[in-house]
């Protein structure tokens, strides 16, 4: 079953943007978040996409002329790692924020309230405004990408940067794209789910059945299938649960208390 919003009010929320005041089954989980973009939320995410533009522009100037083969190769290579890195990054963070930690840790409790909130009011994700659902990993990626462009200078190295980085920012909103029917979503987004460049609503689908334990990656999703049969995550659980004999949610089936939201196994 696709976690969206049911039939009877999905019609209204098609390609909408989130009204004022969100609704009783729209709203956050969250005490004082909002779903619409606020000022501070544009300033940082034109922060971090200016950082990018500089990006681009010391690749174009610090990049030797192509003269083989072998330079187009390994700069596809380059694109190609840093894309697969985000995906593998998000899919790493995703099963932080899923498993461990409260609303009280310090730095992440929000975002891990927010996870946790999503597995009971997925939905809610469509009826983020862009900037609002990216400032956050916008954020995280500022410092990075000034520090690309300002002290790298290899073309691999920052070819690398500037799509990994770009991707992780973007990580959240190809997550939304995931949530919309098809008929709903956005056609650009349609077109990269189709072409495999973001993650899919069935692959994504996979990971909302409790208890929450398999394809946290929300880029491409490239990475699910392998981390999965490999049981990648299931072995950090149990590196960490040695280390600290910590269990992760994936084991206790615990859940965040959001009142009528709440769903238990």
């Amino acid at each position: 079953m696709l976690q969206l919003a049911p039939a009877g009010q999905r019609k209204a929320t098609t390609r909408v943007q989130p009204a004022a005041a969100a609704t009783s089954y729209f709203q956050p989980l969250q005490a004082g978040d909002v779903l619409q973009s606020t000022v501070p939320h544009r300033l940082i995410c034109a922060a971090a996409l200016l950082l990018v533009l500089a990006l681009g522009v010391k690749i174009a100037i610090v990049a030797p002329p192509v003269v083989s083969t072998w330079d187009v190769l390994t700069r596809a290579l380059a694109v190609f790692a840093g894309y697969e890195f985000a995906d593998f990054g998000s899919g790493v963070y995703h099963w932080a924020m899923d498993n461990y930690g409260s609303s009280g840790t310090p730095i992440w409790g929000k975002q891990i309230e927010a996870f946790q909130g999503h597995h009971e009011r997925p939905w809610t994700i469509t009826h983020r405004n862009t900037c609002n659902n990216l400032h956050q990993p916008a954020v995280a990626t500022i410092p990075f990408l000034a520090g690309f462009v300002l002290l790298v200078n290899n073309v691999h190295a920052l070819a690398f940067g500037a799509v990994s980085m770009s991707f992780i920012m973007c990580a959240q909103e190809l997550h939304k794209w995931a949530h919309f029917t098809k008929r709903d979503a956005p056609a650009h987004a349609n077109l990269l789910q189709d072409a495999g460049l973001a993650v899919s609503r069935r692959a994504h689908l996979m990971h909302h059945k409790a208890p929450f334990e398999t394809n946290y990656c929300i880029v491409s999703g490239h990475c699910n299938r392998l981390l999965d049969s490999i049981g990648f995550f299931p072995a950090l659980e149990r590196l960490v649960y040695r280390i600290n004999r910590i269990e992760p949610r994936s084991w206790t089936s615990e859940r965040f208390n959001f009142g009528d939201a709440v769903v238990r196994r």
